[in-house]
């Protein structure tokens, strides 16, 4: 009869387990799709700006408003996380992103798009934080780093795929139009059905929900950390928004080539992930971060300057390197706080966007009254400055020791 017994808990334990591994797969696949989708429209947006008589300014102001939708949902979507569990809300922003498409059907006008980027951030904005406080809860800390590498290994997979092809869609047909719709309407409808297999960890996730402290706002951690992505984002955001526009400018490239080398950075963090995952459950997270944000710092001034495309290629790897050995790390250090996770996850997000919202208003104007170098040149600074209370943090904590 004991032996049943233990049988029973046995295997009551591994189907626990199973159900834990495949909905951890599923909210993976969730992050790579769902980002491919998106990625694939913003690149072409991007990219297609200049040809159908849209500014830098206007540019810079769509791609802010994609980011403070998803700046002001992250908090949101992280406390929801803690109360209602994740499957639910991850549902209703995949379902709805699936959806958001159609409105170019029924108001084909350039301006449209606009308010369909907007749309993407709001779902967007519930799909990262839930899907990260789902990890951070389930995987002990000694495994974060891993599991964070290979969430971002999803994500930027999906970031390197996503722009090729969106360029292959410009291919087809060189304008703004239904064809590059069809890439996010994909991803978000595919994550959908994928995550409605997983429904039941809705109810599991509220059974085992523990108690825990507040957001730790008192904490020097974590305002550090805050600022640090702050910076890290605000350059990445310049990237993403402009950097289609300096290949376009200075190489004379077709559309996939072009989505080629748009993908370097994101190809080198897949790429490095495995390995840069391992090193933030083994060595120093603050240091990785500092380190990673800092070499990130660097290249984006770089990236500004007139360099041929040698030269282009060794700053987005090194900016590749660096954002892979960042990015598990902080994100280590945040779900490392004993608080409300899914709360925690939701500010740290809700600071990456503002990052995203501040740098493409910022560089869109200045490179309207000056030049684009310029707006990298001051992008770069302002993250190198945002990295400052993180030096002092590590100084301190060697002095002490």
């Amino acid at each position: 009869m004991k032996i049943n017994k233990k049988s029973c808990e046995k295997g009551a334990s591994t189907g626990s387990q199973d159900l834990t591994r495949k909905t951890i797969q599923g909210i993976l696949a969730t992050a790579f799709l769902s980002t491919f989708g998106v990625g694939a429209f913003t690149f072409v947006l991007s990219l297609k700006a200049g040809t159908v008589g849209l500014s830098s300014a206007w540019l810079g102001l769509a791609f802010s408003g994609y980011f403070l939708a998803r700046c002001a949902l992250a908090p949101l979507a992280g406390y929801g996380a803690d109360y209602f569990g994740a499957m639910p809300l991850l549902l209703m922003a995949t379902g709805t992103g699936a959806i958001i498409p159609a409105l170019y059907c029924f108001f084909p006008s350039t301006e449209i798009f606009w308010i369909i980027q907007f749309c993407f951030g709001l779902c967007i904005g519930i799909v990262k934080p839930v899907s990260m406080s789902f990890l951070g809860e389930c995987v002990t800390r000694d495994r974060r780093g891993r599991f964070f590498g290979a969430y971002n290994t999803c994500l930027y997979s999906a970031f390197v795929f996503g722009p090729l092809a969106g360029g292959a869609t410009v291919g087809l047909q060189d304008e703004l139009g239904l064809p590059v719709l069809i890439w996010p309407f994909l991803g978000m409808c595919v994550s959908f059905l994928l995550l409605l297999r997983g429904r039941r960890i809705s109810s599991r996730g509220q059974g085992v929900r523990r108690k825990r402290n507040g957001v730790p706002w008192g904490d020097a951690r974590f305002i550090t950390l805050l600022l640090a992505v702050l910076g890290r984002t605000t350059g990445a955001s310049v990237m993403i928004t402009f950097l289609p526009r300096i290949i376009s400018e200075n190489y004379v490239l077709s559309g996939f080539w072009s989505g080629f080398l748009f993908t370097i950075p994101n190809l080198v963090i897949v790429l490095a992930m495995p390995v840069t995952g391992k090193w933030s459950d083994i060595r120093d997270r603050s240091g990785l971060t500092f380190l990673g944000m800092g070499l990130c710092a660097a290249c984006l001034f770089g990236l500004g300057q007139p360099v041929s495309i040698v030269g282009f290629f060794f700053l987005a790897t090194i900016m590749g390197f660096g954002s892979a050995v960042s990015l598990p790390a902080s994100m280590s250090l945040a779900a490392d706080l004993e608080s409300a996770r899914g709360g925690v996850m939701g500010i740290f997000l809700a600071a990456s966007n503002l990052g995203f919202i501040f740098g493409p208003a910022l560089a869109g104007f200045a490179a309207e009254r000056g030049s684009m170098a310029d707006a990298f040149e001051l992008t770069a600074l302002f993250s190198a400055l945002c990295l400052l209370p993180t030096f002092i943090l590590m100084a301190r904590k060697l002095h002490a020791e």
